[in-house]
């Protein structure tokens, strides 16, 4: 695998050390990483005089991020002895398509999972898998069929919510899985979606809506729900401890 691109400079400063390498890459300062390796001070005994500083930069450019992306995948690949080899999607810049013989049976895995975890063991490699721009990875066509899986799901669960008038949770999904139920769902007016939980067990509930605004055309989920809400919010205070104990009787002397 080839080494990222860097470079180590000399400059007063952090900033004069970006801006340099900047200007010899014609790259964005934002698409750079710095880090001090060393700093001394010219002058007697290190006392006095000018600052220098030793500085590593690093790029962080898209294209040699998804590069280096590529190298990683398919060396893991090849430690595998999978016949398959990812290339960057013709359809999706942000996309790792793996190809191959062996890619549908063992690069995507039972529901998805390997091909997740490649996803996240290539972004674990290159830097924080939570930053930007992330590294999508897919496999014949595997996310488009998800996607359009997720979608179907999605609006029959709502159908269900709304029938039965309580709330539904999924099964446990990835972040851009339950973004799909989220955006799929988001223009009804009668469902609202909310992911609740917690890595990797993190999952959507998808809860009818109550407009009271309709409440004339309303069918018998929409009255259950509003049933329930009084009960929840009109329920009489609790009587304290000592407001249920009977009061003793006084006994004549």
């Amino acid at each position: 695998m080839s080494k990222e691109k860097k470079i180590t400079v000399e400059a007063a400063s952090v900033e004069e050390a970006l801006d340099n390498v900047s200007k010899q890459w014609k790259q964005p300062v934002e698409e750079l990483k710095a880090e001090v390796i060393s700093e001394e001070r010219e002058g007697l005994f290190g006392l006095f005089g000018s600052k220098k500083l030793t500085v590593e930069v690093t790029s962080l450019a898209k294209a040699d991020l998804f590069s280096r992306g590529i190298e990683f995948v398919n060396e893991t690949l090849r430690l595998m002895d999978f016949k398959a080899e990812a290339v960057l999607s013709e359809t999706d810049k942000n996309t790792l398509d793996i190809q191959g013989e062996d890619a549908a049976d063992y690069v995507v895995g039972r529901y998805g999972d390997a091909l997740k975890g490649m996803e996240y063991l290539v972004n674990l490699s290159l830097r924080d898998p939570k930053a930007e721009p992330r590294i999508k990875v897919d496999s014949c066509g595997y996310r488009e069929r998800r996607t359009k899986s997720l979608e179907r799901l999605a609006e029959a669960t709502a159908r269900q919510a709304v029938k039965y008038g309580r709330p539904v949770r999924l099964e446990p999904m990835a972040s851009w899985e339950r973004w799909v139920i989220h955006t799929t769902l988001k223009a009804r007016d009668d469902v609202t979606t909310e992911s609740v939980g917690e890595q990797p067990l993190r999952k959507v509930v998808i809860m009818p809506k109550y407009d009271p605004a309709k409440e004339e055309t309303a069918g018998p989920a929409t009255m259950r729900i509003r049933a329930r809400r009084e009960r929840t919010f009109s329920r009489p205070p609790t009587a304290s401890h000592n407001e249920r104990r009977r009061p003793r009787r006084s006994r004549d002397r």
